[in-house]
């Protein structure tokens, strides 16, 4: 399983994709659940490189489209 971002920069307002898988090679973290953002390791944009994910509430704040896989 993982999860599919279009995001939208606010410094930038560079557009790019960002994915991340879930399950980490383990069982995954929650099934559906979109609302889980890695925190520990910093997204940053590639355009300006400012950092996407200080809190959960700044990243969600740039995503345009969520996509969930199997």
């Amino acid at each position: 399983m993982g999860i599919a971002y279009q995001i939208k920069c606010k410094h930038c307002n560079a557009e790019f994709h960002y994915s991340q898988d879930q399950s980490f090679g383990m069982l995954q973290r929650c099934v559906g659940c979109e609302s889980y953002v890695e925190m520990e390791s910093p997204i940053r944009c590639p355009s300006c490189n400012k950092r996407l994910n200080a809190t959960k509430e700044e990243f969600f704040e740039q995503v345009q489209t969520i996509i969930d896989w199997d």
